[in-house]
C-alpha cells in the first residue's frame, strides 16, 4: 500500500490505482454513490488509492477536509455494505501531506473475488431528476482513470492476481528444505500415540553419526520407519481456488459455463480437492468440463446426485458435439454393458438407413466389442492393458494404473499443473486417460443409478445430430 501512496504523491493524473479528489461532503448522497463507486472499482483492479485533497492535475487545493476526517470509518463500511450487501472492500484512512497541504488517503486493498453491487447507486441530480452511477448486477473496474464496468479481460486479470496470490502464498506457508552436510542423516522418534489432545514431537537433528537411526520418508505408513512432519498446511491458503470459481459465477450469471479458460480450469483441476462442495459450481465445471472444454471432469461427479449426473449426460446425449462425444463414449462404457446396448440401439434407430452415419457410431460398436475381453477401462480408453503412457519422459503402464487409481490421480494433478503453465496439447490428451483411470471406480460404483438417471432424463426425445463432423482422437 505505500507504494500506492508514494505513487499518488508524485503523480501528475489519475490513473489505474491512484485517483485524485479535491473533497467530500459526507452529507451529499452523490458523494457518497461516486466514492463507492470508485473504491469497489479499485478494489476489483488490484488496490489503489484514492486522496482528498487534490485536483485532477495531483496538485494540492484548499478544500475543508474536516467533515471527512470526523466520519467514522465503520460508517463507510455501513454506506458501502447497502450496494455491495454482505462483501465489503477493506481500506484504511490515513492522514498525509503535500507542499505543506493536509491530505487524506483512503487505501484500498485488492478484493479476493470481484465485488458485484446489488443495489443501485441513484442519486437525485435536481430538476426531478436522478442519475444512476452503477446498476445491480454490475461488476466496476478501473479503465485508466475512470471506473467503468468490468468485461471478460477484467475478470480474467483478477483471475490472474489471484493465481499469482496462491503461488505466493505456497511460498510463504511451505518451508524451506535445506542440504544438509555431507555424510549427515535424519533422525526423528514415532509419536507415543495418535489419539486425541496435543501432538507429542521430537526434535530432529542433522547428524554425521553413520549409526544414526535411518528414517524412511514414505507416502505408505506401512512401510515409514518413523513420522516426519515437514509442515502443517492450512488449507486456508487454498481459498484463492474458490475465489476463481467464485469470480467465474459472478462472470457467468448463471450459465453453465467456464468462461475463464481452459489453461485455467487445468489450475483449479489440479487442487480439485480444495473445491468447496457447493452443487451449482459443480454442475458448471463438470459440464464446462465434458461439453465445451474436452478437459477432465470425472471429479466433480462426486460431488453431485445421480439426477444432476443424467441431465448433464443426457444433454451430451440431446446435443452431441465434435470431438466431445468422445467424452460420452467413454462414460457409456464405464456405465456397464446394458447402458451401452440400450444408447447402441437409440443411435442405431437413428442411423440404420443413413447412407454415412458418424464416425463415433463405430468407433462406439469397437468399443463394446472390446469391452467383452478387455478391463472397461482399457476399453474406455481404447487402449490395451500392456499399453504405456508417456508421464515425464517415463513410460507408465495403463494396467498399473488400472490397479491403482491413486497413483493416477496425483499424476493427474501434476499433469494439469503442467497444462496450465505450458498449455500442451499432448499433455492434456494425458490428463484426460489419467482422469478416467483415476475416477473409473467411483464411476463404476454408482453406475446403476447413473444409467437410470440417463435414460429418465432422456426420456423418449431422440439423440441430436453432430454439431460438426466427428472424428476419432
Amino acid at each position: 500500500m505505500s507504494d500506492f501512496i508514494e505513487r499518488a504523491l508524485s503523480a501528475k493524473r489519475e490513473s489505474k490505482h491512484v485517483e485524485f479528489k479535491v473533497g467530500f461532503d459526507p452529507a451529499s448522497p452523490a458523494d457518497w454513490v461516486e466514492i463507492t463507486k470508485d473504491i469497489v472499482a479499485i478494489a476489483n483492479s488490484g488496490g489503489g488509492v484514492i486522496v482528498f485533497g487534490l485536483d485532477s492535475a495531483g496538485s494540492p487545493v484548499e478544500s475543508s477536509l474536516g467533515p471527512l476526517a470526523k466520519t467514522d470509518p465503520a460508517d463507510f463500511a455501513n454506506k458501502i455494505s447497502k450496494y455491495t450487501g454482505a462483501t465489503i472492500p477493506e481500506f484504511e484512512i490515513k492522514e498525509l501531506g503535500k507542499l505543506g497541504q493536509n491530505l487524506l488517503a483512503f487505501t484500498i486493498r485488492p478484493a479476493s473475488i470481484p465485488i458485484v453491487f446489488q443495489k443501485p447507486g441513484t442519486y437525485d441530480i435536481g430538476g426531478g431528476k436522478q442519475k444512476t452511477a452503477f446498476g445491480v448486477g454490475t461488476v466496476y473496474f478501473r479503465h485508466g482513470a475512470k471506473s467503468e464496468p468490468g468485461n471478460s479481460d477484467d475478470i480474467r486479470a483478477a483471475v490472474d492476481r489471484q493465481l499469482d496470490s496462491i503461488r505466493k502464498s505456497w511460498l510463504r506457508n511451505v518451508r524451506k528444505v535445506v542440504q544438509a552436510p555431507q555424510g549427515s542423516q535424519i533422525i526423528t522418534v514415532r509419536p507415543a500415540g495418535r489419539g486425541g489432545g496435543s501432538v507429542p514431537s521430537a526434535t530432529i537433528h542433522s547428524v554425521r553419526d553413520p549409526n544414526a537411526t535411518p528414517v524412511l520418508l514414505t507416502r505408505d505408513s506401512k512401510k515409514a520407519s518413523g513420522v516426519f512432519v515437514h509442515e502443517s498446511v492450512s488449507e486456508g491458503i487454498f481459498d484463492e481456488i474458490n475465489n476463481v470459481i467464485d469470480a467465474n459465477r459472478v462472470l457467468a450469471r448463471g450459465q453453465r459455463r467456464f468462461f475463464l479458460g481452459q489453461q485455467i480450469y487445468y489450475r483449479i483441476y489440479a487442487e480439485r480437492d480444495y473445491v468447496l462442495k457447493r452443487k451449482d459450481d459443480f454442475v458448471v465445471l463438470l459440464y464446462s468440463g465434458l461439453c465445451d472444454l474436452y478437459s477432465p471432469a470425472l471429479f466433480w461427479i462426486s460431488g453431485l446426485s445421480d439426477s444432476a449426473v443424467g441431465e448433464i449426460f443426457a444433454e451430451m446425449y440431446l446435443h452431441p458435439k465434435s470431438p466431445f462425444i468422445h467424452a460420452l463414449l467413454r462414460l457409456a462404457v464405464l456405465l456397464g454393458r446394458d447402458f451401452c446396448d440400450w444408447l447402441h440401439a437409440r443411435w442405431h434407430d437413428k442411423w440404420k438407413r443413413h447412407p454415412q452415419p458418424p464416425m463415433f457410431y463405430f468407433t462406439f460398436k469397437q468399443m463394446m466389442a472390446d469391452l467383452e475381453t478387455a478391463n472397461p477401462c482399457s476399453a474406455a480408453l481404447r487402449l490395451g492393458a500392456n499399453s504405456e503412457l508417456q508421464i515425464d519422459s517415463l513410460p507408465v503402464r495403463v494396467e498399473d494404473l488400472i490397479q491403482n487409481p491413486q497413483r493416477s490421480a496425483a499424476l493427474l494433478s501434476s499433469v494439469c499443473m503442467r497444462v496450465f503453465e505450458r498449455n500442451d496439447p499432448e499433455l492434456r490428451s494425458t490428463a484426460r486417460h489419467l482422469d478416467l483411470l483415476a475416477f473409473a471406480p467411483d464411476i463404476q460404483s454408482r453406475k446403476s443409478g447413473i444409467a437410470r438417471a440417463v435414460r429418465k432424463a432422456v426420456g423418449d426425445r431422440e439423440p441430436g445430430d453432430l454439431s460438426a463432423p466427428a472424428e476419432d482422437e
